[in-house]
């Protein structure tokens, strides 16, 4: 992490250590400082503060020709869509809580599960993995134990192999975010794990012994990606 500030650092340091995903390696008090350490170490992901002595983080972060994936934490909001031009994954701005810190390492994790690839052993993110929100409990859930999701009015019902999980996001946020090759949607209220598909046995899906219905304006879909893994249905 790059940041002047001692409280800002200890609170990034904090919600770093209870991820088991990351690791910080270098806490840096200034941009020279942290070029230093760039020159010498691969590292995957910089969490950059802004406004920082001698050299900015936005100036500090132009200078670099091979970047490592970056989460801007800054208290000023005008450099948003500066920090959006120079790709960076996360704009937070600070006081950071928990549950935004959590959102910005979710959408790394889609990043790095898109193809990125790591440039550091010791800085790595798990590609298998999501944090939800079920009233005030953050759950780390791994892709491969999520069976399907359901809608369920305002919520979504996020059923896993050993319980289930209510959490208040819509179905098109949730197929945005999980990664396309484990998630499909079937119908306006599932989303399933391909991976956790028995059968298909004409307009259902088999999931062990639950029975999940095919919507036709997603069928097609469907059976174009399980063409993919070589399944076919049955009629």
């Amino acid at each position: 992490m790059v940041d002047d500030e001692p409280l800002a650092q200890r609170i990034l340091e904090k919600y770093i250590s209870t991820l088991p995903s990351l690791k910080l390696v270098k806490k840096c008090s200034n941009a020279l400082e942290a070029s230093s350490y760039l020159h010498q170490h691969p590292v995957d992901v910089m969490f950059l503060d802004i406004k920082m002595p001698e050299l900015s983080g936005m100036d500090f972060l132009k200078t670099l020709t091979n970047p490592p994936q970056v989460i801007i934490t800054t208290a000023f909001s005008e450099f948003a869509l500066e920090g959006y031009e120079y790709s960076v994954v996360d704009y937070l701005l600070k006081p950071i809580s928990l549950e935004r810190f959590l959102k910005a390492v979710n959408k790394l994790e889609k990043k790095f599960s898109s193809g990125i690839k790591s440039n550091a052993g010791s800085a790595s993110i798990a590609e298998d993995f999501i944090f939800l929100k079920s009233d005030q409990t953050h759950h780390q859930i791994k892709y491969k134990h999520i069976s399907y999701i359901q809608a369920y009015g305002n919520y979504a019902r996020v059923i896993t192999k050993d319980r289930t999980i209510l959490i208040s996001e819509t179905m098109i946020h949730l197929e945005q975010t999980l990664p396309s090759e484990i998630f499909i949607r079937t119908h306006k209220s599932f989303i399933v794990n391909i991976t956790r598909i028995g059968k298909i046995i004409e307009n259902r899906i088999m999931i062990g012994e639950t029975a999940l219905p095919v919507g036709r304006a997603y069928r097609s879909k469907l059976l174009d990606i399980l063409k993919r893994y070589k399944l076919s249905t049955r009629k």
